[in-house]
This record gives C-alpha cells, sequence and structure tokens, in this order.
C-alpha cells in the first residue's frame, strides 16, 4: 500500500475511534510501520506530533457537535477527555473561547470566503525562529513572531532587503525531513538572495493555487495574532471539510504581512 494510502487509513481510524485513549503505538500498528517511522513520518505530513493532532481532532469533532446543540459534558466525554472542566480548558486554548461561546462568536471567522489564485514562486529571507519546547500545536503557535527578539540583524540590514510595498512571510518549516527539526521562518519578500545578512536565511515559495484568506482586523497587534490563530484553525477545522479543495501538503502554507493587512495562504488542488 502506498504511503499515502496508508495515512489516510490511519487518519479514519483515528476519527471512527477517537472517543477512546487512542496512543501512538496503537496507530503505528494499525499503519505497519515501527513506531519510531510511524511518529517521524506522521509530523512530516501532518506538521505535529501524534499527540497534538489527536487534541486537535478531538476538540474539531467536538466543536462540530457542540454546532448540532449537543450537551457540553456529553461531548466533553465522548471526545476523550476526563472532565468536562479539562475540555472546557483545551476548548478555550484551542479556539480563544469558552464551548457556550463558540456558537454565537465563530461567525466572525466562519463566513470568511478566501481567493483562489495562482502565485509565482518567490522568494524571501528571515530568521529561523526556534519552536516552544516540548510537544505543540503550529496552528496554536502561528504568528510565532509576536513577542520574539530581532535584534541580531541591524536595521540598516534588514533595510537592504527591502523595497516599497514589500510583504513580510512566516511560516513553519521542516528544513530535514530525515533529522532535521521545525522552525519558524520570519522575514520579507525579497526581489534577489544577493544579500543575507548573518543570522538570516533564504526561503523559496513555489509557484502553486492558493486559497488566500483576509485575516480581519484588530485593535493591536496581539489581536492580529490571535485573528491569525482563528483563522488558520477556521481554515483546517472548517473550511477544507466544506470546500471542493483538499490541501496540497506538497507545497508550502505562509502567512503574509503587507502594511495593516495579514493573509493566509494555503496552497490546494481540486478534490
Amino acid at each position: 500500500m502506498r504511503h499515502t494510502e496508508t495515512m489516510e487509513d490511519v487518519l479514519r481510524y483515528i476519527d471512527e475511534h477517537i472517543s477512546r485513549g487512542l496512543t501512538a503505538e496503537e496507530l503505528a500498528r494499525v499503519s505497519g510501520y515501527s513506531f519510531y517511522h510511524f511518529c517521524h513520518l506522521f509530523a512530516i505530513d501532518m506538521g505535529l506530533s501524534v499527540g497534538a493532532y489527536l487534541r486537535r481532532r478531538r476538540l474539531e469533532l467536538a466543536a462540530g457537535e457542540i454546532l448540532q446543540g449537543g450537551s457540553i459534558t456529553e461531548i466533553s466525554t465522548k471526545s476523550g477527555f476526563e472532565t468536562p472542566s479539562g475540555f472546557s480548558k483545551a476548548f478555550r486554548r484551542h479556539y480563544g473561547m469558552a464551548p457556550t461561546e463558540y456558537k454565537s462568536k465563530k461567525g466572525e471567522i466562519d463566513v470568511m470566503t478566501p481567493e483562489i489564485k495562482y502565485v509565482e514562486g518567490f522568494s524571501a529571507v528571515g530568521y529561523c525562529l526556534a519552536p516552544p519546547e516540548g510537544e505543540f500545536d503550529v496552528l496554536d503557535a502561528s504568528a510565532y513572531w509576536l513577542g520574539k527578539d530581532f535584534s541580531s540583524v541591524s536595521r540598516a540590514d534588514y533595510a537592504k532587503l527591502t523595497y516599497p510595498g514589500y510583504a513580510e512571510i512566516g511560516a513553519w518549516m521542516h528544513p530535514d525531513q530525515v533529522a532535521g527539526e521545525f522552525y519558524y521562518f520570519f522575514g520579507p519578500q525579497v526581489k534577489e538572495k544577493s544579500f543575507i545578512p548573518d543570522g538570516m536565511v533564504p526561503l523559496d515559495i513555489p509557484s502553486a493555487e492558493y486559497a488566500v484568506f483576509l485575516v480581519p482586523r484588530g485593535a493591536s497587534v496581539e489581536e492580529v495574532g490571535a485573528n491569525v490563530r482563528k483563522t488558520w484553525k477556521y481554515i483546517f477545522s472548517e473550511w477544507f471539510d466544506q470546500s471542493e479543495y483538499q490541501f496540497d501538503s506538497a507545497k508550502i502554507d505562509f502567512e503574509y504581512y503587507l502594511g495593516e493587512d495579514a493573509f493566509i495562504y494555503v496552497p490546494v488542488v481540486k478534490k
């Protein structure tokens, strides 16, 4: 069986058994891979660890049931959480609001309609930011540039990279599918890569068809970051399920900051 089909079977198995305590060991047995090989391939394919994916998927499925009027207590148990309070805490951390608030407030995000367009490849030069310690979900860690120290590169050198109307790119990257670690790239789109300051690296974004989402503006930088995270979560927990597209994992998804506007570019192919 091809690798893609194997992973699809694993994801289907997860959804069918999400209400009980699934483990990475069990999923490795389902896949037929060794435990280490399965965990490594899963992280590459999904962009997060098995444990982080299971937590996210439980919350995504729970959110759908909440919208259908289900009992919070019953949903929390069905989703594999030991207590309703533990479920509510995890839900708030993931969606930025309590389960009881979700139905009334989520409309600010889910009415978003992306522009589908083809984008020619381009380059950027930016910082490599180390991920948080331990397991983490890339959706919770989007807009990861917030609060980071960029003083390692002088303003003069940074200015040499830019041009009028330039945008900045933010993206979680996995540089080496064999041994590399995730890192968050953040830096300006450039016209050429002839100058790369110490402490920065180049990134080539390949040509692709993208679903482009405009992030709601915020009254502060922190609110912009929160809206970026909500938009990412909406895309992967709701929009793909409702659309005629699927994620093109062979390409790069990224945040695009242009002036006061923020966009999320997600590579797509027709289902």
